[in-house]
């Protein structure tokens, strides 16, 4: 099944992303910036991580389902 591996692709994507939103918001200098840009680094990848498994639950799930249907 290909869609494990697209969806590990998406989610170190993800990551990375909110990784760099983080660092962006980090120096960005607003007053709430350090907060604000921690979060996305430490929550961004553990969301986006949490999002992926959820999804494979979701294609296994339907995986079984297609097997018991006639």
């Amino acid at each position: 099944m290909i869609t494990p591996g697209i969806l590990k692709i998406l989610c170190y994507v993800g990551a990375v992303i909110s990784v760099i939103i983080g660092i962006i918001a980090l120096v960005s200098g607003a007053p709430d910036a350090l907060t604000v840009g921690l979060s996305f680094i430490v929550l961004g990848p553990i969301a986006c991580r949490v999002y992926t498994e959820v999804m494979l639950v979701l294609f296994e799930i339907h995986k079984e389902l297609k097997k018991l249907s006639p």
